[in-house]
């Protein structure tokens, strides 16, 4: 259980800052971001609360497409991904402003990375996973489609949602919608190649101390 919860929080840890990185870079957020961002100039509430907001909604969406009861833990999810995302905007991002172009691009390609490396650590915990991924991985089921694709179709719903509210869509926001799934499915891949290595190498340590131990 120490494991697991480590996971989800330093995955939301970084997959947040990825968020807010974005953000900051001013070329167009990522699609639910940019989403929440329209929202938050139109309710004058924060970009975490919007996100909060949405996360709430996503919920009975969810629980529409999977036939299931609405995952209310999930609520605990998305407020703290909110909250971590005021955090990182609000308070240690707040002063900082990326003018430069080319410094724009290399910080929108770092917090691409660091979104799709959060997002794919964080769902390592299984615990009630955010909405805006549980609406992924509900397409993902129901269609059998790739943890890509059914990332790139609810990916490119929020961002026709955000571009109809006038939000922080760019051209950074088309790039992020057609590469996020595949960041998140690569990391998925890799993270779970390493959690499998590291049992084996675990494994294989206890049992050459059994096999010593009975030369005995």
């Amino acid at each position: 259980m120490k494991s697991r919860i480590l996971y989800f929080v330093i995955g939301q840890i970084i997959l947040t800052l990825g968020s807010s990185l974005i953000i900051k870079a001013n070329l167009g957020a990522a699609p639910w971001e940019a989403l929440a961002v329209g929202e938050s100039q139109i309710l004058h509430l924060s970009v975490g609360t919007c996100a909060i907001l949405n996360g709430i909604v996503l919920i009975f969406i969810n629980s529409f497409i999977q036939k299931r009861k609405p995952e209310i833990l999930s609520v605990l999810t998305i407020f703290l991904t909110g909250t971590l995302i005021d955090f990182w905007l609000l308070t240690i991002l707040e002063s900082i402003s990326f003018n430069q172009l080319v410094v724009q691009v290399l910080v929108l390609l770092v917090g691409i990375f660091i979104l799709g490396f959060g997002v794919a650590l964080y769902l390592q915990a299984k615990f009630p996973a955010s909405p805006m991924d549980t609406i992924m991985i509900a397409i993902h089921e129901k269609f059998g489609l790739s943890l890509r694709n059914s990332k790139l179709i609810a990916e490119s719903t929020a961002l026709i949602l955000a571009f109809l509210i006038n939000g922080a869509v760019g051209i950074a926001s088309i790039v992020i919608a057609l590469t996020i799934g595949g960041f998140v499915q690569f990391f998925h891949q890799k993270i779970i190649a390493w959690r499998e290595a590291g049992t084996i190498k675990s494994a294989n340590f206890i049992r050459g101390i059994l096999v010593k131990g009975k030369s005995y």
